[in-house]
């Protein structure tokens, strides 16, 4: 097996474990009796363990090396996923534990395997697409697997995750020693002492290129798979939350392809993407059409990868090899910042109505485009 290879899977398995928690959203309300605005936030709160991660995670694998933060996060996985399924039995307080360890797990393993996979390419642009390929492929195949078992087996907030205690045993031998690449590690000199934010996130080229519109990024697939599933009626809610869920991630791997082809900037073309998947969930809000709510979710998943990948090639092109990590894990932060959309939106909705967010989120991707478009080209020439 190649060496990026098992750096993927490690990405892979950890990705999977975090996002199989998006099909269980309607069995904490459903069976353990939480609020919508409860459960959405049980969805995010796992940010505030994943953004320290990332921010701490990057520089220190720029410094001890890629494999001195996989390792940790796969043992983290472990023991979130574990937590996660015993707090049927304990309560929320043991949940939101759970949750918060998968995101340190997560922020570790983001903010260290993407430029691990990078480093171990041989052709520096397809590291980005590994890496998105990776993530998006555990994200889309943990909810869809999840969904299945939860759906038609007793203790759906239990068996689940246990799917993914299995994944990440089986995988565990097969990351633990994966090698590491030249570069990784090799700080010195003026470089030795890692810097938390890196120098590079300063730069034009990031400010205007990438972190105008990073939150974007899971803003839109989280707002498709947290928010369609309340917006129809179906049969069988469980297993059809799961597979919006992996659908929306799955259009983030097929789009992969196609990203390089688009003649306009990636960002523009992933907010042109986004509005019209807003525009697909106002109608959805209006309908409640499953069938043209899976046109959505293919709309924000396709949105997501195009703007994930674009973002990981103007990072791996900006940031100096010291600093890969550290400014990898800054871009993951401000992506994952998406992941309050779907808290905000159930907040919001009992007051305001689902049909006006989606208004209110057409027009702001619309006025987004002409600014991160002139950034982004201001960003280019300088």
């Amino acid at each position: 097996m190649q060496s990026w290879m098992r750096v993927s899977l490690a990405v892979f398995i950890i990705a999977a474990g975090a996002n199989i928690f998006a099909p269980l959203l309607p069995v904490y309300r459903l069976v353990d009796g939480l609020s919508e605005p409860q459960v959405t936030f049980l969805l995010a709160i796992y940010i505030f363990g994943l953004i320290p991660a990332l921010i701490l995670g990057g520089p220190a694998s720029d410094r001890y090396g890629r494999r001195a933060l996989i390792r940790p996060a796969m043992i983290l996985s472990l023991l979130g996923t574990s937590i996660t399924a015993i707090a049927h039995f304990f309560g929320p307080t043991w949940l939101a534990t759970g949750r918060l360890l998968t995101g340190v797990a997560v922020g570790f393993v983001m903010s260290s395997g993407a430029s691990w996979i990078k480093e171990l390419s041989k052709q520096d642009t397809i590291g980005a697409r590994r890496a998105t390929v990776a993530s998006s492929s555990g994200f889309a195949i943990g909810p869809l697997v999840g969904g299945i078992v939860a759906q038609w087996i007793p203790y759906p907030d239990v068996w689940p995750l246990m799917t993914h205690l299995i994944g990440v045993l089986i995988l565990l031998p097969v990351v633990w020693n994966a090698p590491q690449s030249a570069t990784s590690g090799d700080l010195s000199g003026p470089h030795k002492q890692a810097r938390l934010l890196p120098k590079t996130a300063g730069h034009p080229h990031f400010l205007g290129g990438v972190a105008a519109w990073a939150p974007w990024v899971f803003g839109c697939a989280t707002t498709s798979f947290a928010v369609i599933p309340l917006l129809v009626s179906v049969e069988h809610t469980i297993a059809f939350s799961g597979f919006i869920a992996a659908l929306t991630m799955l259009m983030g791997v097929l789009v992969q392809p196609f990203v390089r082809r688009v003649k306009m900037h990636p960002a523009t073309f992933g907010l042109l993407l986004a509005c019209a998947g807003m525009v697909i969930m106002f109608i959805v809000s209006q309908t409640g059409n499953v069938w043209i709510s899976l046109l959505a979710a293919m709309t924000l998943g396709g949105s997501y990868g195009v703007m994930m990948v674009s973002g990981l090639q103007e990072v791996q092109t900006i940031a100096r090899p010291e600093e890969l990590g550290a400014l990898t894990g800054v871009y993951y932060s401000l992506t994952y910042i998406g992941f309050f959309a779907p808290f905000v939106i159930s907040f919001l909705a009992h007051s305001v109505g689902y049909s006006a967010i989606f208004l209110f989120g057409i027009v702001v991707t619309l006025g987004s485009i002409v600014p991160v478009r002139w950034a982004a080209q201001r960003a280019l020439n300088n």
